[in-house]
């Protein structure tokens, strides 16, 4: 459920720039947006097979995006996101934590809806105690609006996903 709310969350920033504007009709154009806000998380016990049995961990911070879009000439748009968010945690134990997230995206969507997209993520928890590092790196395509999950044309460059799925909360 998490991977597939920062996959929602990813692209449906990337779309709400274009509500209105059929890429098509579309001049040439780029757009440059910094969004800032919180961000927080939970990773309940025996979900993360990095924390100790039992333990789980939650945590809250300041997220910051950048989101560069261009509308090519031909109607395509391509947007790029780069996404960190840095805070504190406190596990059920009452360890005190830091966490570093960082996500970049590149999408490129066609007039007919097709879009590629290049995503690399990490999540990083650090502190006395329960600490580890999960990334992956992923590339995958689809129609509007089937996002996820990929069909057949998932390629895991790097990342276990059932680690990535289990242990990365945004």
């Amino acid at each position: 459920m998490y991977l597939y709310r920062k996959f929602i969350v990813h692209v449906l920033t990337a779309l709400m720039l274009f509500v209105g504007v059929s890429p098509v009709a579309a001049a040439p154009a780029t757009d440059h947006q910094v969004v800032t806000g919180p961000a927080s998380f939970f990773i309940p016990a025996d979900q993360c097979p990095e924390l100790p049995a039992g333990v789980s961990v939650e945590g809250s911070g300041e997220s910051v995006a950048i989101v560069n879009t261009r509308t090519l000439e031909d109607g395509s748009i391509v947007v790029r996101i780069n996404n960190v968010i840095k805070g504190d945690a406190i596990d059920s134990n009452g360890g005190a934590h830091k966490f570093v997230y960082h996500n970049s995206s590149t999408q490129t969507i066609l007039p007919s809806g097709f879009t590629t997209i290049s995503m690399n993520d990490s999540f990083a928890l650090t502190g006395p105690g329960p600490h580890y590092n999960v990334t992956f790196n992923w590339r995958w395509t689809f129609t509007q609006p089937n996002l996820w999950p990929p069909v057949d044309n998932w390629e895991q460059l790097a990342g276990d996903p059932a680690l990535i799925f289990a242990c990365d909360p945004l």
